[in-house]
């Protein structure tokens, strides 16, 4: 069998040669020859063109994104009480709020009291000061008589505190004794290491407890300014991020975030590290939709595009980047409907142009 196929090997061999014998000569004879090639390059082997037009649409945005956010939070603060005395009661178990009794010394009430100023002397009527202005204003806030914004100790001041000792139990010539009151740096606050229990002996100039650190504020882990209004949410509490800054100071907000139980459970070093937050527009914008490689002249959060269509021809556009994706770019035009760009040119057309 193999010596049968070998043979017909060899003749098929022989016939091939013998046929390119043939055309050899025959392309002798006549002095020319022709081989039998393609006469251009197949289609899918040429170079593509470069693509220069790309679609753009519109579409909403909120700029949602998950953030990390680094507490900032205050030293502890010392409490310095002034009166001397046996405690004979304490009422700082829940903390301490202003124009409230924070304890009793030789049964008289030490009232917390949080001024702008510290208050540092015994006042009366005909005293004048910024300890005065801050007395007047707080007074005011609790709702006892005053003159807000006045930095004199009058009748309406001496009245006004008369009140405020007649509704924690003591007795009072419209007089302020410093001896009354333990200033607090909030109009509520959480005390630590607290010495004046019941029964125990405290003097007047020394401290008494400490504030814990509160949280001053939440700045963003590497985060970039927006030039809009943005919402934040951490533990299910959301704030507002001002436009061109990263960090959040607002009090109300902060202390909400402190209060909660989950913002509590975290460890001081997690804390240090960062906490999960999101990150969103405060509302919803139109953008538009265009390839990365459509924006040029990129400075900052601007750049330009061409809008490719009959109305436009080659003039650069003047864009803000909003936000992006991969290999996408979100922006807003400020002259321009973006609702009527439905194309915009890429490639090396954009080389020469200039973003103005």
């Amino acid at each position: 069998m193999k010596q049968r196929m070998g043979r017909k090997r060899s003749k098929c061999t022989a016939v091939t040669w013998t046929l390119l014998a043939a055309v050899t000569a025959a392309c002798i004879a006549v002095g020319s020859c022709a081989l039998w090639l393609p006469d251009r390059t197949p289609t899918l082997l040429s170079s593509a063109g470069e693509r220069t037009v790309a679609p753009a649409s519109v579409q909403e945005y909120a700029g949602t994104q998950q953030v990390t956010v680094v507490p900032t939070i205050s030293s502890d603060r010392d409490l310095s009480g002034n009166a001397s005395g046996m405690v004979t009661a304490d009422w700082s178990g829940d903390g301490l709020t202003s124009g409230k009794g924070a304890y009793q010394v030789n049964d008289r009430t030490v009232v917390a009291l949080n001024t702008a100023t510290p208050l540092y002397r015994d006042l009366k009527t005909g005293d004048t000061g910024g300890d005065v202005l801050a007395l007047n204003n707080e007074l005011n806030l609790l709702g006892y008589n005053s003159v807000p914004g006045s930095d004199t100790y009058g009748w309406a001041t001496s009245d006004g505190w008369k009140q405020l000792m007649t509704d924690n139990g003591n007795t009072s010539d419209g007089s302020l004794s410093l001896a009354d009151i333990l200033w607090i740096p909030g109009h509520e606050v959480a005390v630590d290491e607290w010495s004046a229990t019941a029964g125990a002996m405290v003097t007047g100039g020394t401290a008494i407890g400490k504030i814990p650190g509160s949280l001053t504020k939440l700045t963003i882990k590497n985060g970039t300014a927006s030039a809009q209004d943005r919402t934040l949410t951490i533990f299910g509490i959301t704030g507002t991020l001002p436009a061109n800054t990263t960090e959040i100071t607002d009090a109300g907000f902060l202390q909400q975030v402190e209060a909660n139980n989950s913002y509590q459970s975290v460890d001081v070093e997690s804390k240090k590290a960062g906490l999960d937050a999101t990150l969103a527009l405060s509302e919803r914008m139109r953008v538009l939709r265009v390839p990365a490689g459509a924006v040029f002249g990129i400075n900052g959060s601007t750049g330009c595009i061409v809008p490719k269509s009959n109305n436009h021809g080659n003039t650069p556009v003047k864009v803000s980047i909003v936000g992006g994706e991969l290999g996408v770019s979100l922006v807003q035009a400020d002259s321009e409907d973006i609702a009527s760009i439905s194309n915009v040119e890429i490639g090396s057309g954009l080389n020469n142009l200039t973003c103005e």
